[in-house]
């Protein structure tokens, strides 16, 4: 059993005869740029794995897959501006290639692999940002490539206030109506309010409430989306009034790192 091992681990380090087995053509526009970018982190740690992968049929189109989305980035990409990848993380990258299935997270994965590659966009991959992309779920990918978009983000908080009396009771926040939207598509639309918590969490946005955009129009927006929503929770208009506080949501710039390393390919040269 060990010499099996032992073979397997020597055939992983054969990176020209392992790119063979995952491209079939070393011809191909893009391979001879994965072997470049790859050098340095094949046989390292997960990428053992790789010939066992190739063997079970599920694993061996899910890695197949990954890989052709990352030398689809690269094909256009003069070998001579490919630089090796870091192991840092091009290991714990090349461990994900094999089991991520999700379009939307595999895809975050493969561009930060991609600028992880080359002389130019190198600097934007961040080693912690393999742990940021696993904190998050299919539909928070959906959610930032939004907000990335539209940075900075208005949003309006609900509250419910009783007629006469001081104080108010907080019934939603941060809504920011994205999740509302006919082209964008959430398994879990219900959940947005809990998934900009966790962007806030990992240090990828900063929400505010102290302040917010001069665009009245996107607010009065927001209030005309959520208000059907909320005076149906509460009917009682003679005794509690609803009220609609402002705020935004920046992305911080460890946030812009990610969102560029991660949400976006390369540039075609």
């Amino acid at each position: 059993m060990a010499d099996g091992w032992l073979e397997i681990v020597k055939e992983a380090v054969k990176l020209p005869s392992l790119l063979t087995d995952i491209y079939g053509d070393l011809l191909r526009p893009g391979v001879k740029q994965v072997g470049k970018a790859l050098e340095t982190v094949m046989g390292l740690g997960n990428t053992i794995m790789w010939p066992l992968a190739l063997i079970n049929e599920k694993a061996r189109l899910t890695l197949e897959r990954n890989l052709e989305k990352y030398r689809e980035q690269l094909a256009d990409t003069p070998e001579e501006r490919i630089v090796p990848v870091l192991p840092e993380i091009g290991v714990p990258l090349a461990e994900k290639m094999s089991y991520v299935v999700d379009e939307e997270l595999s895809t975050l994965y493969v561009n930060l692999l991609a600028k992880a590659s080359t002389e130019e966009t190198a600097k934007f991959a961040h080693p912690s940002f393999v742990t940021v992309i696993s904190c998050l779920c299919p539909d928070e990918a959906i959610l930032l490539r939004e907000m990335y978009k539209r940075n900075p983000v208005p949003f309006i908080a609900v509250q419910l206030k009783v007629k006469g009396k001081e104080g108010f009771r907080p019934i939603g926040d941060v809504h920011t109506g994205i999740e509302k939207e006919n082209n964008i598509r959430l398994l879990f639309p219900s959940n947005t309010q809990a998934y900009i918590s966790n962007f806030e969490g990992l240090g990828l946005i900063h929400v505010r409430r102290d302040i917010f955009l001069v665009a009245e129009d996107r607010y009065a927006t927001l209030e005309k989306v959520y208000k059907p929503q909320y005076e149906s929770l509460h009917p009682d208009r003679k005794k509690e009034t609803i009220e609609f506080m402002r705020g935004k949501i920046d992305v911080t710039p460890y946030g812009l790192l990610f969102m560029e390393a991660c949400l976006t390919g390369l540039k075609k040269s």
